[in-house]
């Protein structure tokens, strides 16, 4: 895969990021309760082809690639805080008492992308690619359950890749 053509593309999706982030941002849900947010990553992957698969809130995406190889996968949180937004932006929360203060509406948009760039390469992509959207990262422990309820098998994971926006 060519860096260059993948960041020409990234840095093309900026408008569509912007909007996908604030749109997370105008509809937080806590741990637990991100039925919306799931609905409407289900939506983007479905959009994209990406098979997917939901148990509760958490969403695990399937991009297979065109080539063998192994199966990494990408991590990012999905739930919010309860907190009073501050402030008058476009884009504030209108779920009262609970916004993105911590970058998960970030980490789903970033995430997003990723999707749509790697799946405009599936045919040339070695190997698959899981779309871990881990709810209750705040609180209870979303991980925890997505792990016992499988997503890192089938196909087995051989990495995850996170980020943390600052």
């Amino acid at each position: 895969m060519n860096s260059d053509a993948i960041y020409r593309e990234a840095r093309d999706l900026g408008p569509w990021l912007v909007e996908t982030r604030r749109h997370f941002h105008r509809h937080p849900e806590l741990g637990l309760e991100e039925r919306e947010t799931a609905s409407y990553i289900e939506a983007r992957l479905d959009d994209l082809g990406i098979e997917h698969a939901r148990r509760g809130t958490a969403v695990v995406g399937l991009l297979r690639g065109g080539r063998p190889g192994a199966c990494v996968a990408l991590r990012a949180d999905i739930d919010a805080l309860p907190l009073a937004e501050e402030g008058q932006s476009e884009y504030r929360s209108v779920n009262e008492g609970r916004m993105h203060a911590c970058g998960h509406d970030a980490h789903m948009a970033i995430q997003l992308g990723a999707a749509r760039i790697l799946a405009g390469r599936r045919g040339s992509l070695p190997g698959s690619v899981k779309l871990l959207f881990q709810p209750a990262e705040e609180t209870t422990g979303g991980a925890k359950a997505m792990i016992e309820d499988g997503c890192l098998e089938n196909p087995r994971v051989e990495r995850v890749y996170g980020l943390h926006v600052m």
